[in-house]
């Protein structure tokens, strides 16, 4: 980061950018961050300590033409996930106030506006690019408002401190989550290419640049220690979807080499009704198998397991499944219990280092599009914080709900009523098994709950980082669910964080989302008189769980 006094020139700092453009291996690491290849990354223009990238510069004029005006782009995922914590606390509405009354403050902010307009102008001029629909454009809401806290921090970041003066409010707000003087990059985000090409260690500075300036190559202690890993893959087929991870599984955890796969195929489509298999919905679910299997053959594997849940169970024709499966994969479905759905949804929820911080006992649930499981584990004393201590499946989901009560579009109140009565019903009949007042922590898994959380969140794009670990308020997660349940299938496409395979379902999942987080709210009130007024968001559930389960078995064998 700059020296914050000394007076910023964009002119030099696009010279200087220029010196340094982004390698193959940074967009790598990039595409990693971030979930999808880094378009228009022309640099690296903040970095970790330890060499990754915090934040790149992007081109005024993408590959295709689309004008870009975000040109300080934030990648890492700790920043991210840090910054959307605070948005979701609605702290941006305290800076708008601070922006109003603060007339200093004010005049840095637009400042701050003039050189983010200044150094895209000398980008543009570098790169050739037009200007033409962006010239008066910054980012995050500059001059006059603030709207997107990730771009001012990733100016801040870009240009230093001392530039955006919000920006740098927000970077003294979470330095206990994130400081670019301090690397608290994850494991997930290694790249044993990146760390070759750049070599990059984390040690004492100045010995660091004199070996690298000798050219004698900088290697990680931890590469001297050979781990005994294997790589496995693990596909979960639900009602609404499937998904393929393959990652290299540790005693101390795992990393992903395909991160995840997700096709939406509504296998579970009209099941509900006729307890069989539609033949367009297996075929949809062979094609995304035999887009898996490809897969399979670039990244071999020494195990997979295929995992079959809530339309499985019910289907009466499940064997022309298993058998289609076994033609294109070569691995039969198992069609596992939802108790057993819900021991594996745990294991993967609680097994990222990050929920340590968070106080058990945890209550993870699972809402998937056939079944929603409820899952109570760690006591917080003497059993462990990844134990399940008693867990229940309920036959409620997003496409079953949608498909049993929520014909109109957009429902009625009748409907919407009937859904939750039927909702409740199941909860009442979960709660005589899980002791779910007892929970201190509610994580929530699954595409419905993060699809929520990243429209609470206020995200125009779903990003699985800021998602991931995201704390949300009951009460904005009720409003946003009430929202979304309501407005029109055809006003929800407009939102491109809904994935279009979600979009005439998710409605169902609100609902039943915001039942289950009211219900255990109350049960924890009369159990232990605490309040639960947020979840947590998880990337990491069923799939993570099967993924570990195997790899650790496997590794018990060696």
């Amino acid at each position: 980061m700059q020296n914050s006094n000394k007076k910023y020139i964009p002119e030099e700092a696009v010279k200087r950018l220029f010196t340094t453009p982004a390698s193959d291996a940074e967009r790598t690491i990039v595409e990693k961050q971030l979930g999808r290849f880094p378009r228009g990354m022309v640099a690296v223009g903040a970095r970790c300590v330890c060499g990754r990238p915090l934040a790149v510069i992007t081109r005024p004029c993408l590959e295709d033409g689309t004008p870009f005006p975000t040109t300080c782009y934030l990648t890492s995922p700790e920043a991210v996930k840090a910054v959307s914590r605070v948005e979701a606390d609605g702290i941006m509405r305290e800076y708008n106030e601070l922006l109003q009354s603060d007339e200093d403050l004010k005049k840095q902010y637009e400042r701050a506006h003039k050189y983010y307009l200044e150094f895209r102008h000398e980008l543009a001029v570098s790169l050739g690019d037009s200007e033409e629909h962006i010239s008066q454009m910054s980012a995050g809401g500059m001059p006059v408002r603030v709207k997107c806290l990730h771009a001012l921090l990733a100016q801040t970041l870009v240009m230093g401190k001392g530039v955006n003066p919000i920006g740098d409010m927000v970077l003294e707000r979470i330095k206990d989550e994130f400081d670019p003087n301090v690397c608290r990059c994850t494991t997930p985000w290694s790249d044993d290419a990146y760390a070759t090409e750049t070599e990059v260690v984390v040690e004492d500075e100045t010995i660091a640049k004199d070996k690298t300036a000798e050219g004698e190559a900088v290697k990680s202690d931890t590469t001297t220690c050979a781990e005994k890993t294997v790589q496995v893959a693990a596909i979960d087929c639900g009602t609404n979807s499937i998904r393929l991870k393959i990652a290299q599984v540790s005693e101390h955890g795992m990393k992903d080499i395909v991160p995840r796969m997700l096709r939406v195929v509504r296998l579970g489509q009209g099941i509900d009704e006729t307890h069989r298999f539609a033949d367009d919905a297996l075929e949809r679910v062979r094609d995304a198998a035999h887009e898996f299997a490809q897969v399979l053959k670039e990244h071999p594997v020494d195990a997979i397991r295929f995992v079959a849940t809530s339309a499985t169970r019910d289907a009466e024709n499940r064997e022309i499944f298993e058998q289609m499966m076994i033609d294109e994969l070569g691995v039969r479905p198992e069609v596992i219990s939802g108790t057993e759905e819900a021991a594996l949804s745990f294991l993967g929820a609680t097994s990222v280092v990050s929920r340590d911080e968070l106080q058990p006992p945890y209550l993870v649930v699972d809402l998937g599009g056939g079944s929603t499981e409820l899952v109570l584990g760690g006591d917080g004393d003497c059993l462990p914080a990844h134990k399940v201590s008693a867990a229940y499946s309920m036959n409620v989901g997003s496409v079953r709900m949608t498909e049993r009560h929520l014909h109109t579009d957009p429902p009625t109140e009748e409907e919407i009523q009937a859904a939750i009565e039927d909702i409740d019903k199941h909860i009442d009949d979960a709660f005589k098994v899980v002791p779910a007042g007892r929970a201190r922590t509610i994580i929530g898994v699954s595409g419905t709950v993060t699809t929520m959380a990243a429209l609470t969140m206020g995200l125009q794009h779903y990003d699985h980082t800021a998602v991931d670990g995201v704390h949300i308020g009951l009460e904005q997660a009720y409003a946003v669910n009430n929202r979304f349940l309501r407005m029109p299938r055809d006003c929800r496409r407009t939102y491109a964080t809904i994935h279009p395979g979600r979009v005439d379902v998710v409605g169902g999942g609100a609902v039943i989302w915001s039942r289950v987080l009211e219900r255990l709210a109350k049960a924890a009130y009369e159990d232990h008189g605490g309040v639960l007024d947020t979840f947590v968001a998880s990337e990491h559930g069923l799939l993570d769980g099967i993924t570990l389960d195997l790899g650790r078995k496997l590794l018990a064998t060696r």
